[in-house]
């Protein structure tokens, strides 16, 4: 479960849909103002976010196979409570960077970003990370 909004962000930037991180591949390098810095950061937190919950999934899944007293310790805890814990903040801050804007760092400090856009797939993998969450709490 925790795979899958990665691999659904690759395809859908692939096919030039927008996903959970944004229009990621038209924004990379932009860091003018106007709006693109915002879009720019909110992506790049997302992404980096995705890539971390990607590396914690396939450790998870790398265990269960190969290793699966492992996961029943503290360590089994730790990635489980960890795995849990960067799902509710990804779709916390997605549900934030739509509905409210948040600061970004900017050359001068921080400056209050606008709203970025909503889209049917980062909505679905938001919802899908609350359900990630739950599955992770109800182990």
């Amino acid at each position: 479960m925790a795979l899958l909004p990665a691999h659904l962000q690759s395809l859908g930037a692939g096919l030039g849909w927008k996903g959970f991180c944004g229009d990621l591949l038209a924004s990379l390098g932009q860091r003018a103002y106007g709006g693109a810095a915002e879009a720019f950061f909110y992506e790049s937190v997302l992404l980096w976010g995705l890539i971390l919950q990607g590396g914690l999934g396939y450790t998870l899944l790398f265990l269960s196979l190969v290793l699966p007293e492992a996961l029943r310790g503290g360590l089994g805890t730790l990635l489980r409570a960890s795995s849990a814990l960067l799902a509710l903040s990804l779709a916390a801050f997605y549900l934030a960077s739509r509905l409210l804007g948040l600061p970004l760092p900017t050359p001068y400090g921080l400056a209050w970003g606008g709203r970025a856009a909503w889209d049917p797939l980062g909505g679905f993998l938001a919802l899908w990370e609350l359900l990630v969450f739950w599955a992770f709490l109800r182990r």
